[in-house]
């Protein structure tokens, strides 16, 4: 082969091998911020993730964003949001008693959607009360980056 033709072909096999690689994600920063009413979550629950972010500055302001804004929720709580974690190619959920007025409210953070569901659910349930922790439900989840 003509030296010409070797560089085109390293060039040519380069550009083959570097197409093949599995896509990075540049946007894989998360974040969950959570806001209770002092008295209890009966009395106010706020939350918001953000996820796919540039990076976990933008992830938290976003996040926080959100709680301030979470519906079904009042303005003693999203008053109090802050960041509780940031997360990179992790899943996040939220789980709650459905009932109003009942103090039952979790979230988690894991490898897969399954792991932040159950950290969530444990979460609630520790804090339902005893004849409100069969109502705890996953009430939001996603993941974020290459998480699923």
């Amino acid at each position: 082969m003509k030296p010409k033709h070797q560089a085109i072909f390293l060039i040519v096999t380069s550009l083959i091998a570097v197409a093949a690689l599995p896509p990075v994600l540049a946007n894989a920063a998360g974040a969950l911020a959570v806001g209770i009413s002092p008295a209890g979550a009966q009395y106010g629950f706020a939350a918001g993730s953000a996820w796919n972010n540039p990076n976990a500055g933008e992830a938290s302001s976003n996040a926080i964003a959100k709680c301030k804004k979470s519906p079904g929720s009042n303005a003693r709580a999203q008053a109090l949001c802050k960041v509780v974690i940031n997360y990179e190619n992790q899943c996040v959920a939220i789980a709650l008693d459905p009932k109003d007025g009942t103090p039952g409210a979790g979230w988690g953070v894991g490898a897969t959607q399954q792991q932040a569901n159950d950290a969530a659910l444990i979460q609630c349930r520790a804090t339902a009360g005893a004849n409100r922790q069969a109502f705890c439900e996953v009430t939001a989840k996603r993941c974020d980056g290459t998480a699923k």
